[in-house]
């Protein structure tokens, strides 16, 4: 097992601002605005289109005569994990890319996490696709921390899917997930299976507790298999 937190030298600052976060919402302002510095300019907001079907005309039938009803085939899929080719940062310009190998929590290997370390309390990561490319994420793994107090397990985790292009004025969506304070790993499903080019991570530390331990996440998408 191996501990990946690096220690923040006392000569380390914060940038020349303090943020201060009271509430979900405020953590998502700050989020978006973060992606907004490090996300590629130049996007285009992509074209939705939306097919009207007149309801009697979907529902008509050719008088005395029977239709074969026969089930569509199905089509083969197979689950990508999107965190593999991609990259990773600080959300917030707080200079924890240079305290934490952030890589290290998608890296897929169990017998390596990360620590959170004091005057840290919580982790916000900002990850980018590969090849940045737009893609849906279905699902977020989390395996937790193997040989370590479950009482210092990070314990929840707050994920965004950030779009293609500029954010509208509603945003995007905010989930909220209890981490399991054992060994077991934990599938959460992301509703809609939303589309975008990277994710917005806030993992939160264990109240109270000298490091908080942090396991391995795999970004999930459901695709039609080749």
């Amino acid at each position: 097992m191996q501990d990946v937190q690096s220690s923040k030298p006392s000569s380390v600052k914060l940038s020349n601002f303090h943020v201060v976060i009271s509430s979900l919402a405020a953590i998502a302002g700050v989020g978006l605005a973060a992606y907004q510095t490090f996300a590629p300019h130049g996007a285009q907001t992509p074209l939705s289109v939306v097919v009207s079907v007149d309801p009697q005309k979907a529902d008509a039938v050719v008088p005395n005569e029977t239709v074969a009803k026969s089930d569509a085939p199905k089509l083969a899929t197979q689950t990508v994990n999107l965190a593999e080719g991609a990259t990773f940062t600080a959300a917030l310009k707080d200079g924890s890319e240079n305290r934490y190998s952030f890589a290290s929590l998608f890296d897929a290997q169990d017998d390596t996490f990360l620590a959170i370390a004091p005057p840290d309390t919580e982790l916000n990561i900002l990850v980018l696709f590969k090849a940045d490319k737009a893609q849906q994420v279905t699902a977020l793994e989390y395996q937790p921390p193997a040989g370590v107090d479950p009482a210092t397990m990070a314990k929840s985790v707050d994920v965004m899917v950030l779009p293609e292009g500029d954010l509208e004025a509603s945003g995007r969506p905010v989930m909220s997930f209890d981490l399991p304070q054992s060994t077991e790993p934990r599938t959460f499903a992301i509703p809609g299976g939303e589309s975008g080019k990277g994710l917005w991570l806030h993992v939160v530390g264990a109240p109270g507790a000298a490091k908080s331990y942090v396991g391995d996440f795999k970004i999930l998408s459901e695709q039609v298999a080749p």
